[in-house]
């Protein structure tokens, strides 16, 4: 009964070995791994690979900027009496922006107003007490010493109007800084205190910008610097409003950012009829052209694609060959061939 088991079990065993191997093929003739080589037709079109010289350029991000911007702080202790402007506000330059209590001052500027009357009512007494005692003088008619004393009062009486003139200035120079005015034409970017609040000197109050003055700022990597200059021409790209402008390069930066390796260039562009949309912080691109260099281009009927990948068939020998190739969405192969082959068009 055992012997009859195994026996069966053997069999079992030596069946399913069987069936394994004719599933590995086993027992099926072997299949080439590659297909030979077919000669080419005599009236197949092939196309030698020529390099083109070709400007390279490249592209670096940067944002525009405005050259003439400014943030404007009280030089005074006072309230804000009133704001006359909001953001977005446009401006001429030596426009009232913001006034300060000034009340004190006003009163302060009147006060030394009449002080300058008065001392300019003295200096008209003892001018003409002096040209009358020069006069007596020359006749000998008065002493020597009065003439003196006419003088010194002459001088003194300058002194004090000049002093009372110079109090002048002072009180309406104080009285102007209660008047915040505006540097330049330009827009309010923002408006960092309120009516009511208290001003302090060297505090921010405003912020305005020249939309005349939009410039763009991009770093230029240090192998790209070369090809930069001043007063060049280079392209800047707008992608917000898909447009493209020539700037004017105004400065490098003679100094490389620690980190990046890279130098400011900054781009002056053109006033156009968009130059009221350019906004600072907008995202802009710049382009570089450096020095030409050989390329290899391929025309459409000279490669196929299967999937995401291009092939393209090479003449090597007289037979065709299939290669794989990288290229550009134009064409431009960036690897897979060489000046001199040769590739088999309509492939």
């Amino acid at each position: 009964m055992k012997a009859k088991k195994g026996l069966l079990a053997l069999v079992l065993g030596t069946g399913l070995l069987v069936l394994f191997l004719a599933m590995a093929g086993a027992f099926t003739e072997k299949v080439a791994s590659e297909s030979p080589l077919k000669p080419v037709a005599s009236d197949m079109k092939t196309l030698t690979l020529e390099a083109v010289e070709q400007p390279q350029t490249r592209i670096f991000s940067g944002k525009l900027v405005a050259r003439q911007n400014a943030t404007l702080a009280a030089r005074m202790t006072a309230t804000v009496a009133e704001v006359l402007v909001d953001v977005g506000d446009r401006v001429e330059q030596g426009d009232v922006l913001l006034r300060l209590d000034n009340a004190d001052l006003s009163a302060k500027v009147r006060q030394v107003q009449q002080a300058l009357a008065s001392a300019q009512s003295q200096l008209n007494t003892a001018r003409s007490d002096y040209r009358r005692m020069e006069t007596l003088l020359a006749k000998k008619l008065v002493p020597q010493s009065q003439f003196d004393e006419a003088e010194n009062r002459l001088k003194t009486a300058q002194s004090d109007y000049r002093r009372a003139l110079a109090a002048v200035d002072e009180a309406e120079t104080q009285f102007g800084f209660s008047l915040v005015r505006a540097p330049f034409s330009g827009v309010i970017t923002e408006k960092i205190i309120n009516q009511g609040d208290t001003a302090t000197p060297g505090a921010a109050l405003l912020s305005l910008y020249n939309p005349e003055s939009i410039e763009a700022t991009v770093n230029v990597a240090e192998s790209a610097l070369l090809f930069v200059d001043i007063g060049q021409s280079l392209t800047v790209t707008l992608p917000t409003y898909d447009k493209t402008l020539t700037g004017v390069v105004r400065t490098v930066t003679p100094a490389a950012d620690a980190t990046s390796r890279s130098y400011r260039v900054v781009v002056t562009l053109p006033n156009t009829e968009m130059s009221d949309t350019l906004l600072p912080g907008m995202f802009a691109k710049v382009t570089v052209s450096q020095k030409a260099e050989p390329v290899l281009y391929l025309p459409s009927n000279a490669y196929y694609q299967i999937g995401q990948l291009n092939y393209v068939k090479v003449l090597d020998a007289g037979k065709a060959k299939t290669r794989l190739v990288s290229l550009t969405k134009q064409g431009r192969v960036r690897k897979g061939l060489k000046l001199g082959e040769v590739v088999i068009l309509n492939p």
